[in-house]
Protein backbone atom coordinates (compact mmCIF):
# COMPACT_ATOMS: atom_id res chain seq x y z
CA UNK A 1 0.00 0.00 0.00
CA UNK A 2 2.78 2.30 -0.18
CA UNK A 3 4.12 1.30 -3.90
CA UNK A 4 4.54 4.65 -5.72
CA UNK A 5 2.02 2.92 -8.23
CA UNK A 6 -0.33 2.60 -5.68
CA UNK A 7 -0.68 5.76 -3.92
CA UNK A 8 -0.49 7.71 -6.83
CA UNK A 9 -3.50 6.21 -8.49
CA UNK A 10 -5.46 6.55 -5.30
CA UNK A 11 -4.28 10.15 -5.60
CA UNK A 12 -5.45 10.71 -9.18
CA UNK A 13 -8.66 8.99 -8.42
CA UNK A 14 -9.04 11.44 -5.11
CA UNK A 15 -8.67 13.72 -7.33
CA UNK A 16 -10.36 12.88 -10.71
CA UNK A 17 -13.10 11.75 -8.62
CA UNK A 18 -13.80 9.03 -11.48
CA UNK A 19 -12.31 6.06 -12.16
CA UNK A 20 -12.49 6.42 -16.03
CA UNK A 21 -11.21 9.72 -15.76
CA UNK A 22 -8.15 8.61 -13.45
CA UNK A 23 -7.78 5.05 -15.83
CA UNK A 24 -7.02 7.98 -18.74
CA UNK A 25 -4.36 10.50 -16.89
CA UNK A 26 -2.75 7.55 -15.29
CA UNK A 27 -2.61 5.77 -18.64
CA UNK A 28 -4.17 2.27 -17.65
CA UNK A 29 -6.88 0.77 -18.39
CA UNK A 30 -10.19 0.93 -15.88
CA UNK A 31 -10.11 -2.69 -14.79
CA UNK A 32 -6.72 -2.30 -14.03
CA UNK A 33 -7.01 0.90 -11.68
CA UNK A 34 -10.00 -0.73 -10.04
CA UNK A 35 -8.05 -3.75 -9.27
CA UNK A 36 -5.11 -1.81 -7.81
CA UNK A 37 -7.65 0.30 -5.35
CA UNK A 38 -9.35 -3.00 -4.90
CA UNK A 39 -5.52 -4.36 -3.79
CA UNK A 40 -4.76 -1.53 -1.33
CA UNK A 41 -8.10 -1.97 0.47
CA UNK A 42 -8.11 -5.74 1.26
CA UNK A 43 -4.92 -4.58 2.61
CA UNK A 44 -5.89 -2.24 4.35
CA UNK A 45 -9.11 -3.87 5.87
CA UNK A 46 -11.65 -0.83 4.82
CA UNK A 47 -12.71 1.11 1.88
CA UNK A 48 -11.14 4.12 0.57
CA UNK A 49 -13.75 5.17 -1.78
CA UNK A 50 -17.57 5.66 -0.74
CA UNK A 51 -19.05 3.17 -3.60
CA UNK A 52 -22.13 4.37 -5.42
CA UNK A 53 -21.70 8.35 -5.80
CA UNK A 54 -20.39 10.32 -8.44
CA UNK A 55 -17.80 11.71 -8.06
CA UNK A 56 -16.46 9.43 -5.55
CA UNK A 57 -16.03 10.62 -2.04
CA UNK A 58 -13.43 9.45 0.51
CA UNK A 59 -14.39 7.74 3.25
CA UNK A 60 -12.46 8.08 6.77
CA UNK A 61 -9.44 5.81 5.53
CA UNK A 62 -9.13 7.34 2.55
CA UNK A 63 -8.67 10.65 3.96
CA UNK A 64 -6.16 9.24 6.36
CA UNK A 65 -5.00 7.33 2.90
CA UNK A 66 -4.71 10.64 1.01
CA UNK A 67 -2.76 12.91 3.92
CA UNK A 68 -0.18 9.86 4.10
CA UNK A 69 0.45 9.54 0.28
CA UNK A 70 0.31 13.30 -0.08
CA UNK A 71 3.62 13.47 2.65
CA UNK A 72 4.97 10.75 0.50
CA UNK A 73 4.61 12.88 -3.06
CA UNK A 74 6.10 15.72 -1.24
CA UNK A 75 8.85 14.13 0.58
CA UNK A 76 9.90 12.38 -2.63
CA UNK A 77 9.56 15.72 -4.83
CA UNK A 78 11.97 17.41 -1.94
CA UNK A 79 14.30 14.64 -2.49
CA UNK A 80 14.12 15.10 -5.94
CA UNK A 81 15.21 18.94 -6.02
CA UNK A 82 17.92 18.30 -3.84
CA UNK A 83 19.68 15.37 -6.09
CA UNK A 84 18.89 17.82 -8.69
CA UNK A 85 20.73 20.53 -7.00
CA UNK A 86 23.38 17.60 -6.19
CA UNK A 87 24.02 16.85 -10.15
CA UNK A 88 25.39 19.59 -10.84
CA UNK A 89 26.99 20.24 -7.45
CA UNK A 90 25.57 23.61 -6.33
CA UNK A 91 25.36 22.49 -2.82
CA UNK A 92 25.34 19.69 -0.80
CA UNK A 93 27.51 18.16 2.03
CA UNK A 94 30.13 15.27 1.66
CA UNK A 95 31.09 13.40 4.27
CA UNK A 96 33.91 11.26 4.65
CA UNK A 97 35.31 8.91 7.13
CA UNK A 98 39.30 8.48 7.43
CA UNK A 99 42.51 7.96 9.59
CA UNK A 100 44.70 10.82 10.26
CA UNK A 101 47.57 8.79 7.90
CA UNK A 102 44.93 8.68 5.10
CA UNK A 103 43.48 12.40 5.41
CA UNK A 104 47.26 14.09 5.73
CA UNK A 105 48.63 11.74 2.85
CA UNK A 106 45.55 10.82 0.46
CA UNK A 107 42.43 13.48 1.10
CA UNK A 108 44.39 16.71 1.60
CA UNK A 109 45.39 17.49 -1.90
CA UNK A 110 42.12 16.07 -3.29
CA UNK A 111 40.19 18.26 -0.98
CA UNK A 112 42.02 21.25 -1.68
CA UNK A 113 41.08 20.55 -5.50
CA UNK A 114 37.60 19.52 -5.32
CA UNK A 115 36.82 22.69 -2.95
CA UNK A 116 38.50 25.20 -5.81
CA UNK A 117 35.91 23.54 -8.49
CA UNK A 118 32.87 23.13 -5.60
CA UNK A 119 33.30 25.51 -3.47
CA UNK A 120 29.75 25.07 -2.36
CA UNK A 121 29.80 21.59 -1.26
CA UNK A 122 31.22 21.10 2.23
CA UNK A 123 33.48 18.75 3.30
CA UNK A 124 33.33 17.45 6.92
CA UNK A 125 35.71 14.72 7.32
CA UNK A 126 35.66 12.17 10.60
CA UNK A 127 38.39 10.72 12.03
CA UNK A 128 38.81 7.50 14.26
CA UNK A 129 39.88 3.79 14.12
CA UNK A 130 38.97 1.44 11.54
CA UNK A 131 35.94 -0.01 13.45
CA UNK A 132 34.51 3.15 14.12
CA UNK A 133 34.73 4.44 10.84
CA UNK A 134 32.86 0.78 9.74
CA UNK A 135 29.99 1.99 12.45
CA UNK A 136 30.12 5.47 10.69
CA UNK A 137 29.25 3.48 7.75
CA UNK A 138 26.41 1.13 8.73
CA UNK A 139 25.03 4.08 10.65
CA UNK A 140 24.73 6.42 7.76
CA UNK A 141 26.99 9.07 9.37
CA UNK A 142 29.35 9.27 6.61
CA UNK A 143 28.62 9.00 2.64
CA UNK A 144 31.57 6.83 2.78
CA UNK A 145 34.85 5.80 4.46
CA UNK A 146 38.33 4.96 3.02
CA UNK A 147 39.48 1.41 4.75
CA UNK A 148 41.20 -1.48 3.63
CA UNK A 149 39.76 -5.27 2.18
CA UNK A 150 38.22 -7.49 3.11
CA UNK A 151 35.31 -6.20 4.16
CA UNK A 152 31.99 -8.18 5.42
CA UNK A 153 30.35 -8.06 1.93
CA UNK A 154 26.98 -8.04 3.19
CA UNK A 155 27.41 -5.29 4.60
CA UNK A 156 29.70 -2.80 2.56
CA UNK A 157 29.85 -2.06 -0.79
CA UNK A 158 32.87 -1.02 -2.19
CA UNK A 159 34.92 1.20 -4.95
CA UNK A 160 38.61 0.10 -5.20
CA UNK A 161 41.27 2.77 -5.01
CA UNK A 162 44.83 1.74 -4.72
CA UNK A 163 46.93 -0.38 -3.56
CA UNK A 164 49.73 -0.05 -1.13
CA UNK A 165 53.01 -1.61 -0.97
CA UNK A 166 54.51 -2.32 2.71
CA UNK A 167 57.75 -1.10 3.12
CA UNK A 168 60.05 -0.74 6.15
CA UNK A 169 62.16 2.78 7.16
CA UNK A 170 64.69 3.03 9.54
CA UNK A 171 66.39 6.23 11.05
CA UNK A 172 68.26 7.38 8.11
CA UNK A 173 72.37 7.21 8.96
CA UNK A 174 74.92 4.17 9.97
CA UNK A 175 75.08 1.38 10.47
CA UNK A 176 71.83 -0.03 8.64
CA UNK A 177 72.89 2.27 5.67
CA UNK A 178 76.20 2.95 5.54
CA UNK A 179 76.92 0.26 2.97
CA UNK A 180 75.13 3.12 0.92
CA UNK A 181 76.79 5.71 1.10
CA UNK A 182 73.87 7.58 2.74
CA UNK A 183 71.70 7.88 -0.35
CA UNK A 184 68.45 6.07 -0.77
CA UNK A 185 69.10 3.83 -3.60
CA UNK A 186 66.11 3.08 -6.06
CA UNK A 187 64.57 0.61 -6.07
CA UNK A 188 64.76 0.33 -2.63
CA UNK A 189 67.20 -1.98 -1.52
CA UNK A 190 65.94 -5.69 0.30
CA UNK A 191 66.60 -6.83 3.67
CA UNK A 192 64.85 -9.81 5.45
CA UNK A 193 62.95 -8.27 8.87
CA UNK A 194 64.69 -11.57 10.79
CA UNK A 195 67.46 -9.01 10.62
CA UNK A 196 65.79 -6.12 12.78
CA UNK A 197 66.01 -8.76 15.96
CA UNK A 198 67.79 -6.48 18.10
CA UNK A 199 66.87 -3.51 16.48
CA UNK A 200 64.18 -0.68 18.33
CA UNK A 201 61.27 -0.36 16.93
CA UNK A 202 58.01 1.55 16.26
CA UNK A 203 54.74 -0.81 16.30
CA UNK A 204 51.63 0.21 15.54
CA UNK A 205 48.95 -0.34 18.77
CA UNK A 206 46.71 -3.12 18.54
CA UNK A 207 43.28 -3.48 15.67
CA UNK A 208 45.61 -0.87 13.84
CA UNK A 209 45.94 -3.25 10.02
CA UNK A 210 49.70 -2.82 10.14
CA UNK A 211 49.72 -4.26 14.03
CA UNK A 212 48.43 -6.85 12.19
CA UNK A 213 51.22 -7.12 9.54
CA UNK A 214 54.04 -6.81 12.14
CA UNK A 215 52.52 -9.66 13.95
CA UNK A 216 52.56 -11.74 10.87
CA UNK A 217 56.09 -10.78 10.08
CA UNK A 218 57.27 -11.47 13.67
CA UNK A 219 55.90 -15.13 13.24
CA UNK A 220 57.09 -15.68 9.42
CA UNK A 221 60.72 -14.78 11.00
CA UNK A 222 60.57 -16.15 14.38
CA UNK A 223 61.92 -12.46 15.77
CA UNK A 224 60.02 -10.13 17.75
CA UNK A 225 62.19 -6.86 17.63
CA UNK A 226 62.36 -4.76 20.97
CA UNK A 227 59.44 -2.49 20.59
CA UNK A 228 59.97 0.67 22.14
CA UNK A 229 56.74 2.73 21.32
CA UNK A 230 53.45 1.96 20.24
CA UNK A 231 51.70 4.31 17.42
CA UNK A 232 48.43 5.63 17.35
CA UNK A 233 48.90 5.84 13.61
CA UNK A 234 51.62 4.77 10.49
CA UNK A 235 52.24 8.65 9.96
CA UNK A 236 52.82 9.01 13.67
CA UNK A 237 55.29 6.05 13.69
CA UNK A 238 56.92 7.23 10.34
CA UNK A 239 57.43 10.77 12.14
CA UNK A 240 59.02 8.99 15.07
CA UNK A 241 60.98 7.31 12.99
CA UNK A 242 62.66 10.17 10.79
CA UNK A 243 63.62 11.31 14.85
CA UNK A 244 65.42 8.87 14.97
CA UNK A 245 63.56 6.83 17.78
CA UNK A 246 63.68 3.13 15.63
CA UNK A 247 62.77 0.96 12.42
CA UNK A 248 58.82 0.82 11.80
CA UNK A 249 56.41 -0.16 8.76
CA UNK A 250 55.44 2.25 6.23
CA UNK A 251 53.66 2.18 2.99
CA UNK A 252 53.98 3.79 -0.57
CA UNK A 253 51.89 6.28 0.37
CA UNK A 254 53.30 7.66 3.12
CA UNK A 255 56.74 7.59 1.11
CA UNK A 256 55.42 9.68 -1.61
CA UNK A 257 52.65 11.69 0.19
CA UNK A 258 54.37 12.53 3.50
CA UNK A 259 55.24 15.81 4.90
CA UNK A 260 58.69 15.30 5.79
CA UNK A 261 60.99 17.60 7.90
CA UNK A 262 63.54 14.59 7.58
CA UNK A 263 63.10 11.33 5.33
CA UNK A 264 64.01 8.03 6.63
CA UNK A 265 65.77 4.74 4.60
CA UNK A 266 63.52 2.94 3.10
CA UNK A 267 63.91 -1.00 2.86
CA UNK A 268 61.78 -3.54 0.54
CA UNK A 269 61.22 -6.47 2.45
CA UNK A 270 62.47 -9.82 1.47
CA UNK A 271 59.46 -11.91 2.95
CA UNK A 272 55.99 -11.71 1.02
CA UNK A 273 53.92 -9.27 2.11
CA UNK A 274 50.40 -8.91 0.48
CA UNK A 275 49.37 -5.22 -0.42
CA UNK A 276 46.78 -3.29 1.28
CA UNK A 277 43.67 -2.91 -0.55
CA UNK A 278 42.57 0.75 0.05
CA UNK A 279 38.79 1.22 -0.80
CA UNK A 280 35.49 3.57 -0.51
CA UNK A 281 33.40 1.76 1.63
CA UNK A 282 29.70 2.48 2.17
CA UNK A 283 26.83 -0.09 3.11
CA UNK A 284 25.14 -2.23 1.29
CA UNK A 285 21.72 -0.44 2.14
CA UNK A 286 23.15 2.87 -0.09
CA UNK A 287 21.50 2.29 -3.65
CA UNK A 288 24.98 3.92 -4.83
CA UNK A 289 27.29 6.52 -3.77
CA UNK A 290 25.88 10.24 -4.26
CA UNK A 291 27.18 12.29 -7.20
CA UNK A 292 29.13 14.22 -5.27
CA UNK A 293 31.31 11.50 -3.72
CA UNK A 294 31.84 9.75 -6.98
CA UNK A 295 33.22 12.64 -8.13
CA UNK A 296 35.65 13.56 -5.35
CA UNK A 297 36.96 10.17 -5.75
CA UNK A 298 37.96 10.95 -9.09
CA UNK A 299 40.57 13.52 -7.48
CA UNK A 300 42.42 10.44 -5.62
CA UNK A 301 42.98 8.89 -9.02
Amino acid sequence: MIDEHEWRSVLQTAQDGTISKAAKNLYVSQPSLSQCIKKIENELGMNIFERGQTPLRLTEAGRAYVEAAQRIRDIRQSLLRQVDDLSELRNGQLRIGSSRTRTACLLSEAMVAFHQRYPNIRLSIVETSTARLQEHVLQGNVDFALLYEPLDQSAFSVVPIRDEQVFLAVPAGPPLTQPYGGMQPEPYPQVSFARFADEPFIALKQGRCMASIFGRLCQQTGITPPVVFEADSILSAAELCAQGLGATLVTDMIIDHGLWHRRPFFFALEEPVEPRRLAAAYGKRQASLPRAARIFLEFLH
